[in-house]
Formats: C-alpha cells, sequence, structure tokens
C-alpha cells in the first residue's frame, strides 16, 4: 500500500496556506467585534456584495467563482481547492443488504455502512484480520453488519450501556443470515482508564481498529491505542474537532511540533468540524435569515452591555427565524435575563435600521468568507494524524469515501503495520 501523498509536504502547503489569513480563521466575529473584522478587506467584502443571493451560495457551497471578478479571492478559491482534492478509497463491489440489515436505520448511515463495510470485507480479502473492533459504535448498526451480514467477527467498544442495549437487541430481533460471524458489545470509557485486560483481549495484532466518525479526543485515543497494541490494521473517520483540546490534541506529530505548526483556537477547530457542508438554495436562505438574526442580535447585547464580546445564545427551531426579530431577540434577552428596556416596536426599528442592516451584511459577508478555510483546516488536522502514524513506523493513506453531500466528514485514515 503506497502513500497516496506526501504528508510532510501537504501539512507544509497547509500551513503556508493558512498562514497569512489566521485573523480570519482563528478568531470569530461575534467576539470583540468589530476588531476581528480588520483581516477582512473591504476590495472582498465589495466583491461579494455584489453577487446574487444565488450566486454567494453557490461561491459558498460549491466553489464556484464564475461571477467573482477579484483576483486575489481566485487566487485564494483555486489553492483552496487544489489542497483539498483527494483521492477515493478504491471499492470493486459496492455491498447491498436486506432491509432487516437497515431496518430503522437512516439513509446517511446506510451509505456509510454500505461504502466502510464493502472496503473492510476487501482489507480483509488482502489482509486476512482475525476481528474488527469498532470504537464509540453506539447502538452497534456497523458492528453488526459487519459481523451477521459479512461475516467478520466483530466486537464494539462503546460508553453508553443503554444503546448497547438497544443494539443487543435489534441484534436478536432477526434470523442470523447465512456465514453470520460472533457480535460482542463492550461496554467502556475508550479515552479514560481502560481495563488492560479487556484491552489484551480485544486488540491484537491480528486485529482492524476501526473507528467511524470518533469524535474529538476519540479519534486520537484510538490511534494510540492502535500503535501501542500493535494491531494490524487501523481505518478511521473523525468528526466533532471543536469538541478537542485545541492545547493537547492537536499538533501531535513530532514533525509538526519541530516545524513551522499552527496554532489553533477553538473557533478554528469548530470551523474544522462544520467547514465542508453542502446545502440546498432553500438550505443557504435559512442559514442567511439565521445569521442575519444572530448578528443583529449580537450587535444589540453589544449596545446594551457596552462592550462586544461573544456571548452564546442558543439555537432556534427554523420556523423561529422566520417570524418576527422582534420576538426571537425578545425570547433570548429573556433567557439571558437582560432587562434591556426594549419593547417589540424598538427592536423592530433596532432591525430595521439602515447602518445595522450594512454591519450585518458586513459581518455575513465577512462569515462566508471565513468559512472557506474549513476544510483546511480538517485536513491540517487530518495530515498531522497521519505523520504521526507514519513516524511509528506506519503505511499510511489519506482518501475519501463517502459522498460529501450526504457524509461532509469523509476523509479516512488507513494505516498498516509496515512488513
Amino acid at each position: 500500500m503506497g502513500n497516496v501523498l506526501n504528508f510532510k509536504q501537504h501539512f507544509d502547503q497547509l500551513t503556508e496556506f493558512l498562514k497569512p489569513y489566521e485573523g480570519m480563521w482563528n478568531e470569530e466575529l461575534l467576539d470583540d467585534y468589530p476588531r476581528h473584522m480588520a483581516p477582512y478587506q473591504d476590495s472582498w467584502i465589495d466583491e461579494l456584495s455584489a453577487l446574487s443571493k444565488e450566486q454567494l451560495w453557490r461561491f459558498d457551497c460549491f466553489l464556484e467563482t464564475e461571477h467573482i471578478q477579484n483576483p486575489e479571492i481566485l487566487e485564494l478559491s483555486k489553492k483552496r481547492k487544489d489542497l483539498i482534492e483527494l483521492e477515493q478509497f478504491k471499492i470493486y463491489e459496492k455491498k447491498s443488504y436486506t432491509e432487516w440489515a437497515f431496518k430503522k436505520v437512516k439513509e446517511k448511515k446506510r451509505h456509510e455502512i454500505s461504502l466502510i463495510t464493502s472496503l473492510i470485507t476487501e482489507l480483509n480479502d488482502d489482509h486476512s484480520f482475525s476481528h474488527t473492533t469498532d470504537i464509540g459504535g453506539g447502538v452497534g448498526h456497523l458492528a453488526r453488519i459487519l459481523a451477521h451480514y459479512c461475516g467478520i467477527k466483530t466486537k464494539t467498544i462503546d460508553i453508553e450501556a443503554d444503546f448497547q442495549k438497544s443494539g443487543i437487541k435489534r441484534a436478536n430481533a432477526y434470523p442470523l443470515p447465512k456465514g453470520a460471524n460472533d457480535l460482542e458489545f463492550i461496554n467502556m470509557n475508550f479515552i479514560g482508564d481502560k481495563d488492560q485486560e479487556i484491552m489484551k483481549n480485544v486488540f491484537s495484532k491480528d486485529s482492524l481498529t476501526l473507528g467511524l466518525h470518533t469524535c474529538g479526543p476519540l479519534a486520537n485515543a484510538l490511534i494510540e491505542t492502535h500503535i501501542t497494541m500493535g494491531t494490524k490494521i487501523l481505518l478511521n473517520f473523525g468528526c466533532c474537532y471543536l469538541k478537542m483540546n485545541p492545547e493537547t490534541d492537536v499538533n501531535l506529530s513530532q514533525y509538526a511540533k519541530q516545524g513551522n505548526h499552527l496554532k489553533l483556537k477553538k473557533w478554528a477547530l469548530t470551523m474544522a468540524s462544520r467547514g465542508y457542508t453542502s446545502m440546498n438554495f432553500n438550505e443557504y436562505l435559512l442559514k442567511e435569515r439565521v445569521k442575519s438574526f444572530r448578528y443583529s442580535l449580537q450587535l444589540l447585547l453589544n449596545k446594551i452591555v457596552g462592550k462586544s464580546h461573544f456571548v452564546s445564545v442558543g439555537d432556534g427551531h427554523s420556523r423561529e427565524y422566520w417570524g418576527d426579530f422582534s420576538d426571537y431577540a425578545m425570547k433570548r434577552l429573556k433567557v439571558l435575563n437582560l432587562d434591556s428596556g426594549y419593547n417589540e416596536e424598538l427592536l423592530t426599528e433596532f432591525y430595521e435600521d439602515a447602518d445595522i442592516k450594512k454591519e450585518v451584511k458586513r459581518m455575513y459577508l465577512g462569515n462566508i468568507l471565513r468559512w472557506q478555510f474549513g476544510r483546511c483546516l480538517e485536513h491540517y488536522i487530518l495530515t498531522d494524524r497521519c505523520l504521526l502514524l507514519e513516524e511509528a513506523g506506519q503505511s499510511v493513506e489519506l482518501k475519501e469515501l463517502f459522498d460529501e453531500e450526504l457524509s461532509p466528514r469523509n476523509i479516512g485514515i488507513l494505516a498498516t503495520q509496515k512488513i
């Protein structure tokens, strides 16, 4: 298995690309506004302001620059697009399953399981591992299908006992197909102090270590276990990078520690978690409406408290944002226990003020520019993990597997012990 990427080179290219724009991707616009708008050039904001809603949607979600004239934005978009392009894991035959296998399993999960089980089956044909250990497996849909429908002995680990009880009930609800293998549920906190006897029984030098969308630091724990226990193969898809500690959970490889690495803040990790999510036009219009309400509220809060700092106000139902701003703001002010002195009429007047609308639009367009760096930040985190595995003597691949529209966190790390 050869490397798809030169990971050191890719890491350096990502660092070089991201560094000049650190003021955008490493800061939240609402935190200490308007200071954090300083990195956003007026010419960039003006360029986006001239686009129609549909043109802006296509730039935001699909990297389309057909209507962009600004050479700096065009150059940034091209470099970004080149950096995030990856090969696909090659699957010779996508598996299909009976309706029993996927009963009450959502479309996204069905898509992911069909592809990942096909890949694991082919890995088993090539490497002949003893069993698969699925970490963070929840109710065990993936583990159940691997064991019962692919005939691969599988153990699944999760911290939530209630999820696993549901999984066991589900696994026993239907007759086993021909060729089914053993399925074992293990309740354990994989990040905390682990039972070493269980670890020795679960992770062997002939097994495959698996993590499908391991949240935050769980992916790091998975990689560390693969290295220390010497398992034959690792297949991991990370997600929820915002749950990581930016001080301890990134820049793990010696290459990153010794080189010119980036110091990521929590806002950068949040962008890495959401930076490659496509949406249809109606979803985009909802996003625009949500941001309009949220940014207007933040400007109002800044005025009320007399200083600018990010205030968490929680999310609302989509129908709330298609209502009146005054209703939305009144609810949030009540939650924050703020006696603002604003009634519905004054709140509406604030929201409709021409200067406020202008500021909100600038913030919204700045946010669109800012989120263009999300996928590169995800690449930075994952490439660092690949370097860590290479330093441990692994052969490593970084490729895409799932359809991004169905499963945005579609980048997998495949690592095997070098022979």
